[in-house]
């Protein structure tokens, strides 16, 4: 999917949430910020530096570390904590320092205690934590998630979700989270819809979400507080529609 007229700025230390379709330009976007791909015409430039511009490349890798669809893919190694240590290996990392790496990489997503499992014997979002970790290892400043729980069942989609909010909220790390499950944008501080290439929703989760009519229009789901209380104010109520939890949306009936 080719993207059209895209101009985005993210700030370090978000945790932004692109939400869309298959086929809605997201991935691409996704892989423009690493340098993966890069753009016909435009810029792109992470910390300053033009990811077109070839002497940038490692350092922009180096900055932004990626976490695909299936773990499968991402692991290499036959115990957790040499796959964790596979890529500060390569970037020519002191032994010391990655064992340093490898430890604090590990209990960040809650894996230390299963350091010398094999990977093939745990549970998709172990290893999606695991993929995580050897990202973090990196010690890069932005972790860009493509889909990352597409092939989890609820539970590890849960724990996916919570580790990269921790990362962004305890570790000031930039996180971008690509995914078309509604429920893992609400808890980001920004909210990107994207539909045919196009950007064409961008705030915060309760303001996207309540606009009900163009997530319709998208086919998305929203919050059922959002659906709601939508759906009140359609029969004369007046309720704030960007509650997007249960408890508040209660206490908001009650004012009325």
């Amino acid at each position: 999917m080719s993207l059209k007229e895209i101009d985005l700025d993210i700030e370090a230390g978000q945790f932004v949430a692109i939400l869309g379709h298959n086929g809605s330009g997201k991935s691409t976007l996704a892989k423009h910020i690493n340098g993966i791909l890069l753009p016909d015409s435009g810029s792109v430039f992470v910390n300053g530096l033009d990811t077109a511009d070839e002497n940038n490349t490692l350092d922009i890798r180096r900055s932004v570390g990626m976490v695909f669809q299936n773990p499968d893919n991402q692991i290499v190694a036959n115990v957790v904590e040499d796959d964790v240590a596979f890529a500060p290996e390569n970037l020519g990392v002191e032994p010391a320092e990655i064992r340093k790496r490898v430890d604090d990489a590990l209990k960040q997503v809650g894996m230390y205690e299963l350091r010398s499992h094999a990977p093939h014997l745990l549970s998709g979002g172990q290893k999606q934590r695991v993929a995580i970790a050897g990202v973090i290892a990196m010690q890069p400043q932005i972790i860009v998630l493509d889909e990352p729980t597409a092939m989890l069942d609820p539970k590890g989609r849960r724990e996916v979700i919570d580790t990269v909010t921790r990362l962004c909220r305890e570790k000031g790390m930039t996180v971008v989270l690509i995914t078309h499950h509604m429920d893992e944008c609400v808890g980001a501080d920004r909210l990107i819809v994207m539909s045919g290439g196009n950007i064409v929703a961008d705030g915060t989760p309760a303001e996207v979400f309540s606009n009900v009519e163009l997530m319709d229009s998208e086919g998305l789901d929203v919050p059922e507080t959002v659906r709601l209380a939508h759906e009140l104010n359609e029969r004369g109520f007046a309720l704030n529609e960007g509650i997007l939890d249960a408890e508040s949306f209660a206490k908001e009936l009650l004012k009325g």
